[in-house]
């Protein structure tokens, strides 16, 4: 490897165009190769680039095995994460996937296993694990602020999915409970410092239908307005996840609000602990505290800004930073396969139960 890190992106959607731009701004870092089939992707990704000049291509079997690319991004469906990450593993690249790490366990499972023979860097876009809001509440837990932390909840109500049909396909994104859902059961786990036990759900399709076809708008996405007929995921669920230190979490979703979520609390993360006091994290923007051995209740001002690109996700850019210091030290990344897995296999525990309408275990899924 040389001085600069040289980067292939597969994928250049929204979230891939945004990992191209980000990683294009870190010293040390060039953008050598884009590939995506869809050239309005390429050029409005190409307009962004400030420091990099890549070559373009349109299928990642050309440049696998290429000798100037030391690392990959990987911004493609869930359901051709395991197609296209193995095999860059297996060449002795360093990945970074995109989340979920696949839409079901026996892919997920095949890239971990060729990382692990490949000795080579595997992060997963876990990106929360690198935000520095919660970054502080997993800081305050540690230090005491709750003792043991016996309830969490997470209130997901947002818009559709963006208008593209893979969304929709259960077999191909894993289910919105996958797709979506990961991100926060990753953010339970780790504020919950336990194993997952088992999970129960009840969720379906109240507007989003299959066979009813409705015109989905997304009010972050790029692609434009379109009508989806056919769709095999929920558009709504509750879903409780136990832990074996007998705590407990809750997450609510909601995938039809319009235009947007425009509640004053946004998404909402919510914590109790054993001494009576709450913590509360809103529009992934403020920390507050409430309670315990008096009536005190705390406003925590958290720089949201340093950690992401200009109007990306938190800890977008902290994300991608430290990527590449994981590259340069050779240490294992927060957001690892293992994390992602574990995270995976509660959100298909939790469309499992859905399916089948009972408690799932998690050792069922393997």
């Amino acid at each position: 490897m040389g001085e600069n890190i040289r980067m292939a992106f597969i994928g250049v959607g929204d979230m891939g165009s945004h990992h191209a731009m980000g990683f294009d701004l870190i010293p040390g870092c060039e953008v050598s190769y884009i590939c995506d089939f869809d050239d309005r992707n390429v050029q409005r990704t190409l307009k962004e680039l400030k420091n990099s000049q890549p070559i373009i291509c349109t299928d990642y079997r050309e440049i696998v095995s290429n000798p100037d690319i030391d690392a990959v991004v990987v911004s493609v469906p869930n359901y051709l994460h395991r197609e296209v990450a193995v095999p860059f593993l297996q060449a002795g690249k360093h990945v970074f996937l995109e989340k979920p790490v696949a839409p079901n366990v026996e892919d997920c499972d095949a890239i971990l296993a060729a990382a692990e023979q490949s000795g080579k860097i595997l992060q997963i876009g876990l990106v929360y694990r690198y935000s520095n809001l919660y970054r502080r509440m997993a800081r305050e837990i540690q230090g005491g602020r709750l003792a043991d932390v016996q309830m969490m909840w997470c209130k997901e109500f947002r818009d559709p999915f963006p208008p593209v049909d893979w969304f929709y396909d259960a077999t191909k994104s894993g289910g919105a409970l996958v797709e979506k859902n990961c991100h926060h059961f990753d953010i339970f786990n780790w504020m919950m410092n336990a194993k997952p036990v088992r999970v129960f759900a009840s969720g379906g399709q109240h507007l989003i239908r299959h066979g009813h076809s409705r015109v989905i708008t997304n009010s972050y996405t790029h692609y434009p307005a379109k009508e989806i007929e056919h769709s095999s995921i929920v558009d709504h669920a509750w879903v409780i996840v136990d832990y074996e230190n007998g705590s407990k979490a809750n997450l609510g979703l909601c995938m039809y609000l319009q235009p947007r979520n425009l509640m004053e609390e946004g998404l909402e993360f919510g914590l109790i602990g054993s001494n009576g006091a709450q913590m509360q994290a809103k529009r992934d923007k403020t920390i507050s505290i409430y309670g315990g051995e008096d009536y005190t209740k705390e406003e925590i001002n958290v720089d949201v800004r340093s950690d992401s690109l200009a109007g990306g996700h938190t800890g977008g850019q902290t994300q991608r930073a430290e990527f590449i210091a994981c590259i340069r030290s050779g240490r294992s990344p927060v957001a690892s396969g293992s994390v992602g897995r574990d995270a995976l296999l509660v959100a298909l525990a939790a469309e499992k139960s859905i399916r089948e309408e009972r408690y799932v275990y998690i050792n069922e899924m393997g």
